[in-house]
């Protein structure tokens, strides 16, 4: 009987073993690193919180997937490190386009969504001054918040063949460098590059939204959701599917209104394609 008991226990044991294996393997986890180009405050303290509410939507809506967030970071090393950590494998990232064309052969990036933020279709910017610039602002002092050179010479504001490339000066506050060329402070830059969501708050002011307006850029692509070397395996499609459908419930709409992009689409082919040719091959 003693023997008998034994075995029974033991073949209990293996059964529950397997049971409590089987329901593990049922989820998988697909790590999440996001990186935001020119966002001060895109770190996991000040914006964890946030994209958390779209992970969370994420797990209700796909089933047997949970998506820890790796990180969240403004620096492009940083970010291409969490990606590169086989350890912590980031499956999903959100990434700004310029990291995307820098990164997209050796991490193996493939996108299948873009970012609408605040709704609106693509990033378009534009230089505002004291004065209006209606030409490339050769030699010119530009201030941005934006870090990479290649893509603002490149892509933003193509340096035209011969010309003095702009002096770019990294500005964290758009709105202080807005105000040092109003206040004519010595230290001032030239102009000021703006993109769509920050001119909505220009235009609202009332001391800035006199100052000209002069050259925009092309619409150009806006955060990039990428898959990261083929990890989200079946789960792909059931992610494209839940990200632009994220602002069709109360859960969703928070999610999105929590990280400023309402939803997401399918990345514009052609806007992607020719930003890629520019920031690949320099303006021409």
């Amino acid at each position: 009987m003693k023997t008998f008991s034994r075995l029974a226990i033991v073949l209990a044991a293996l059964v529950l073993g397997f049971s409590i294996g089987k329901a593990e393997d049922k989820i998988k986890e697909f790590g999440v690193t996001v990186y935001k180009m020119g966002e001060e405050r895109a770190t996991d303290k000040d914006a964890g919180g946030s994209f958390d509410k779209l992970l969370a939507y994420l797990e209700k809506k796909i089933e047997g997937a949970k998506f820890p967030r790796r990180g969240i970071r403004n620096n492009a090393d940083e970010a291409k490190k969490l990606m590169e950590d086989s350890k912590k494998p980031t499956a999903l990232g959100i990434v700004s386009p310029n990291f995307y064309f820098r990164h997209k052969d050796a991490l193996k990036l493939t996108v299948i969504a873009e970012a609408q933020r605040k709704g609106l279709n693509g990033e378009q910017y534009v230089l505002i001054g004291a004065s209006k610039a209606e030409k490339y602002p050769e030699g010119k002092k530009v201030a941005t918040n934006l870090d990479d050179a290649d893509w603002l010479n490149k892509v933003v504001m193509p340096t035209p063949e011969g010309a003095k490339p702009i002096q770019w000066v990294n500005k964290a506050n758009i709105f202080d460098a807005l105000f040092s060329i109003l206040d004519e402070e010595d230290d001032a830059c030239d102009f000021v590059l703006v993109d769509r969501v920050t001119l909505e708050a220009v235009e609202k002011d009332r001391a800035l939204k006199a100052m000209p307006r002069g050259l925009k850029s092309d619409m150009l692509p806006q955060d990039l959701v990428v898959e990261v070397d083929g990890r989200l395996g079946d789960k792909r499609e059931a992610i494209q599917k839940a990200l632009k459908g994220l602002d069709g419930d109360d859960e969703g709409k928070k999610a999105g209104e929590a990280i400023q992009v309402p939803k997401f689409m399918d990345a514009d082919e052609a806007r992607l394609k020719a930003a890629g040719e520019k920031f690949s091959k320099g303006a021409k």
